[in-house]
Parts: C-alpha cells; sequence; structure tokens
C-alpha cells in the first residue's frame, strides 16, 4: 500500500478516497498492491514496522520467490527483532 494504516471509512467503497502524498486517490486503487503478489502466485508476508505519528500502523509487504513461503516469513521474523513486534492502534 502506498499509505499507511488510516481511520475506518464506512462510506460507499466506489465514493472513497485516500491522501498519498498531498493527492487524493480512490480507494479501490488499493488492490494493485496485493496483487502484484497474487496475480504471480508469489508468498507474501505482511508486517507492521512503525507508526504513524496518530499511532497508526505502518506495514511492509514482503514477497518471496515461488514457493518460498517459508523465507518470507522467516524474513518477517528477521525484521521483527529490528523494529519491535506488534503493538495494537490507539483506539479512535
Amino acid at each position: 500500500m502506498p499509505t499507511a494504516a488510516f481511520p475506518h471509512d464506512h462510506t460507499l467503497q466506489r465514493t472513497r478516497q485516500l491522501d498519498v502524498d498531498g493527492s487524493k486517490v480512490p480507494y479501490g486503487d488499493q488492490v494493485a498492491w496485493a496483487a502484484i503478489a497474487t496475480l504471480n502466485g508469489l508468498p507474501a508476508t505482511t508486517m507492521p514496522v512503525g507508526h504513524t505519528d496518530s499511532g497508526l500502523p505502518i506495514g511492509m509487504q514482503i514477497i518471496g520467490g515461488y514457493l518460498e513461503d517459508r523465507s518470507t516469513i522467516a524474513f518477517a521474523g528477521l525484521t521483527e527483532r529490528e523494529f519491535g513486534g506488534f503493538t495494537p492502534p490507539p483506539l479512535m
């Protein structure tokens, strides 16, 4: 995703927009990032690596080679040691 986590939006999905570097982009454009791994049949692991100033999680997607599922999970484990583990976001 080109964005950090964002507050829940309960409006119609087709009308939602997100701020990406100061520009409004359609919410549905976010699926392109998941498709990089999914459409190619590659394993992907998503993990938190920090928080925004408001406390919402910032994550990263780790994509591995074909049938390398354990590699993405192992890399996430190594990264977790450097960045710390999951902490719940604040209640909004």
